[in-house]
């Protein structure tokens, strides 16, 4: 018992790192990294280490050890411990997702992962035709808006930021009572719309372009060798009657 104490007294005082439940892989990496080592500088017995660990966990992570965590590993081993708190609180890997079960939000935070990586860059990328963004963005996109909030009129938002500015300027912002099909119409409108403003504006300036003249030389007229002197005879005004 005493053994025990003192094993409990040298952990402490190494002031092990808390994790608090956030699911970042560094975070939790660093952590389990932190008190592994104080095991191994400690000498602390196998039997002690889920006990010790467990009192370094805050908020998040110790409530779901205090609810879930302590029931799962029954043997008190770490291994177990570590097992079933990267299971928890580990990172998020779609192959992995069969470890989550016991997480009643696993799939949502996936979805809302692949959310904002999406929306991070999520734009039409140069020469694609809007038929083609707006069937890109129903298969890439529109299943990974995330169902909290209003996801119909984020979706909307989504979409419309997204278009070209030649574009997006011909189609209006979303309403309540919009859909997404109603904004696809709108979008693929537009994108005719802006085709015949280009069209007329190329015209335009095709017939409006001024005629550059320089380096072109006009032709000049060349009297023949019959024409060099005047065939009509000069007659003095005094001989000209009245």
């Amino acid at each position: 018992m005493d053994e025990d104490r003192g094993a409990a007294y040298a952990f402490f005082m190494m002031s092990p790192l808390t994790f608090d439940g956030t699911r970042r892989t560094v975070t939790l990496a660093a952590w389990l990294h932190d008190i592994e080592a104080i095991f191994r500088i400690c000498h602390i017995q196998p039997h002690l280490q889920v006990a010790l660990a467990s009192r370094c966990l805050a908020v998040d992570a110790r409530l779901w050890w205090r609810t879930q965590g302590e029931n799962e590993v029954q043997g008190g081993l770490w291994e177990d411990f570590r097992n079933a708190i990267i299971a928890r609180f580990g990172p998020i890997r779609e192959e992995d997702a069969g470890m989550h079960y016991r997480d009643p939000d696993i799939y949502r935070d996936m979805n809302t992962a692949r959310y904002l990586n999406y929306v991070y860059d999520w734009h039409a990328y140069p020469g694609e035709s809007m038929g083609h963004y707006c069937r890109r963005f129903q298969e890439a996109m529109l299943p990974h808006i995330p169902d909290w909030g209003n996801p119909e009129m984020r979706a909307l938002q989504l979409l419309r930021e997204g278009l070209p500015p030649k574009i997006r300027e011909h189609v209006l912002p979303p309403a309540l009572e919009m859909t997404l099909d109603h904004m696809i119409n709108e979008i693929l409108d537009a994108e005719l719309v802006a085709h015949v403003i280009q069209v007329d504006a190329m015209i335009n300036d095709q017939e409006l372009e001024p005629v550059d003249n320089v380096g072109i030389e006009e032709p000049q007229f060349q009297w023949g060798p019959e024409l060099q002197e005047d065939p009509i005879p000069a007659v003095p005004l005094q001989e000209i009657p009245l």
